[in-house]
């Protein structure tokens, strides 16, 4: 199912009449309250032997917004199965008193609450562990690069009792029932299931039924541990996307066996190997509720032979209206809006009653949540500042003014917006300047690269938030000291954001400016917001053929911007100061960018370790590992690049109370800038 609509900012959906999403339903005998479900996802709030105030700040938040069920991640069940952010599942004495204050919050605010019981299998390494990598045959996984230890059938006994071990102390905490991880994404019971990863000639191997067989003993094994009326999940894949994987025909077979045991309750539809990560967690680049038909497809598989058991649809579900539509479709009794959940908990409760038009959606950037975790660090979200500071920016928080105090925000990007919406909300008097003729900055053209267009979401969705919130909104206006001064107002929120460099005589690359190009001054030069446009202005017409130059940033910005062009035809080639396009991107997000950039009808021509060293213009001559390029009849060099700082006006202000946000106080993202928008306001008018 592709969603129809932009965002739900720009609709009038409020009158949509939900006929599915809120019926209650059941697993097993547990009751739900609707068909709204966040699957297990690591934030890094809580590892190791300790359960967090942060972690059980971050569900409760979603179980006051009024969603039926959270799947937690994880317990990790055996000392190999150990990484930095796995909480350790197999100490009960521990661990259980710490799960059942989570769960008893959990469950004070309305919701029912699942976890996850992992190995990793062959998806880790062995820096935390220090043991071998376990998998079903001695294939390395396609990410970490690690030879797994081949698992005998003693020590497949011995992980399939760490499940039922941990899946008691599961029961033991409080929770509603567990959900084995995973037969899906290449963990460690899909190692078994896949031929992908398994050529095992054993009883664990060959036929699909001796491939199932390790499945069967830790279903049977976990329900001997935690009895017959505790809640059992597992997640399965649709389709591997992998050569020699399984496709949606064989995992339906799967998933008709697995319910046909009568050991488990329900059945999580996902897809997707590490060896195209972009199906694990897919952004924006693919389309929305892309999984939704194969859920479709197993959920009617199993609905015709064991119909007590529930089927859940996942993937890029952002939309709630969306998913009262796939729930309505046949086979499937639940809906996974888990980045939906992150971007917005109270998503149950706004489309319940009528307020569609204020819910933050989810736009898959992954930047926030997956790009951080990857990274080791704690989940964010983009367009939610309060996304892991619930005390603090979360729920009942924002205090309310007792003194309305006039309010000036300097600079219509994505931080000002927020600032303004913000103060706005506390009921103060809000003024909001921009010096353009429109609102949104640097992301008006960040939306116009191939395969980002959803980043004009948080743009339509801030604009809304401003018209509701009546904030006096004047554009075109380039604002000074001396304006400000004549307004006199009592908060000041700097967010004038930042340009590309004006180096006419050369440009930077890692920060050293490079001001000896010979020729320089022959060439065309535009940056990348030139070609891509924003909204109705008219982009500018870079020629045939355009080298596009990345100085080190190593985002978005560069490579994308040769890939729109390439994509409209141009003959582009990308020079970057390092060997991969877009580096700094996290692994799902890459996956999709360069398996796409790489089959282009015209592919981009990528120049690595390059720099440019001098212009004959039109020619361009390129310093390429230790060798010199030359690239003939270019039309124009395009910069794709760092930007700096706009904060003139910040150090011409007076001693009145003053923030400097986003990128005007150093270039950053938009992530940045939105979360330094509240923040800013809330400091500024405590």
């Amino acid at each position: 199912m592709e969603n129809d609509r932009a965002v739900l900012a720009d609709d009038t959906p409020n009158d949509y009449s939900f006929e599915h999403l809120f019926e209650p339903t059941s697993i097993g005998n547990v009751d739900l309250r609707n068909r709204l479900m966040m699957t297990g996802h690591t934030t890094n709030y809580a590892s190791g032997t300790e359960i967090t105030d942060k972690l059980i700040d971050y569900y409760v938040e979603r179980a006051e917004g009024g969603i039926g069920l959270i799947v937690m991640a994880y317990l990790a069940n055996h000392p190999s199965s150990v990484s930095g952010s796995a909480i350790h599942g197999w100490d009960a004495e521990t661990m259980a008193p710490q799960l059942r204050d989570l769960t008893d919050a959990v469950h004070d605010a309305g919701a029912k609450i699942i976890c996850q019981n992992l190995h990793y299998g062959r998806q880790i390494t062995s820096l935390q562990s220090e043991r071998p990598v376990l998998s079903a045959s001695d294939i390395p996984g396609p990410v970490n690069g690690e030879m797994p230890h081949e698992l005998t059938p003693d020590e497949i006994d011995e992980i399939v009792d760490a499940y039922a071990h941990t899946s008691e102390v599961i029961r033991d905490g409080g929770f509603d029932g567990v959900e084995i991880h995973s037969g899906y994404g290449g963990y460690f019971l899909s190692q078994f299931i896949s031929p992908y990863s398994n050529d095992r000639d054993d009883e664990y191997g060959g036929s699909l039924e001796n491939r199932l067989r390790v499945v069967y003993e830790t279903l049977e094994a976990t329900r001997d541990r935690v009895g017959d009326d505790f809640v059992v999940g597992l997640q399965i894949n649709a389709k591997d996307f992998a050569p020699g994987g399984m496709d949606v025909d064989e995992y339906t077979e799967v998933a008709r066996r697995l319910a046909a045991t009568g050991q488990v309750d329900y059945l999580v539809v996902k897809a997707g190997t590490y060896l195209r990560q972009d199906y694990i967690v897919p952004d924006m680049q693919h389309e929305q509720a892309l999984y939704a038909p194969l859920a479709t497809e197993i959920g009617e598989a199993v609905a015709a032979e064991t119909p007590d058991v529930t089927v859940a649809a996942v993937g890029r579900i952002t939309d709630p209206r969306d998913a009262d539509r796939i729930v309505g479709e046949s086979g499937v009794d639940l809906v996974a809006m888990t980045r939906g959940h992150i971007a917005d908990p109270a998503v149950a409760e706004k489309a319940r009653t009528g307020r569609l038009d204020e819910l933050i959606e989810c736009m898959g950037c992954n930047q926030g949540c997956i790009e951080r975790v990857y990274d080791g660090a704690e989940c964010r979200c983009v367009l939610n500042p309060a996304t892991g500071f619930e005390d603090e920016l979360g729920r009942g928080t924002l205090p309310t003014a007792t003194t309305p105090q006039s309010v000036l925000v300097v600079g219509g990007g994505p931080g000002g917006m927020k600032a303004a919406e913000v103060a706005a909300r506390m009921g103060h008097d809000v003024t909001l300047y921009e010096r353009d003729d429109q609102l949104g900055g640097q992301v008006r053209a960040a939306k116009e690269i191939d395969g980002r267009d959803e980043f004009e979401k948080p743009i339509l969705w801030l604009r809304a938030a401003l018209e509701r919130e009546d904030v006096d909104v004047r554009t075109g206006v380039d604002v000074s000291a001396d304006l400000i001064a004549e307004r006199d107002p009592d908060a000041v929120v700097v967010a004038t954001g930042s340009s590309p460099p004006d180096f006419p005589h050369g440009y930077r690359s890692f920060g050293i400016e490079r001001t000896d190009v010979p020729g320089w001054d022959d060439a065309r030069i535009l940056h990348s917001a030139d070609v891509l446009g924003a909204n109705e202005r008219e982009a500018v017409d870079p020629g045939d053929r355009v080298v596009v130059v990345d100085d080190g940033e190593h985002h978005w910005k560069g490579i994308g911007t040769a890939k729109t062009l390439a994509t409209a035809g141009h003959d582009v080639r990308f020079v970057m100061p390092g060997a991969e396009p877009a580096s700094d991107l996290t692994g799902p997000t890459k996956s999709k960018l360069h398996s796409e950039l790489f089959s282009l009808e015209e592919p981009v021509d990528l120049h690595t370790f390059a720099t440019v060293s001098a212009v004959e213009w039109p020619d361009v001559l390129l310093e390429e590992q230790g060798r010199e390029t030359r690239v003939e009849g270019v039309d124009s060099i395009v910069l794709a690049g760092f930007h700096r700082a706009n904060d003139d006006l910040w150090q011409a202000l007076d001693d009145r109370p003053v923030e400097l946000i986003g990128d005007a106080a150093a270039p950053r993202t938009i992530m940045e800038a939105i979360h330094e928008g509240e923040r800013s306001v809330r400091r500024l008018l405590a």
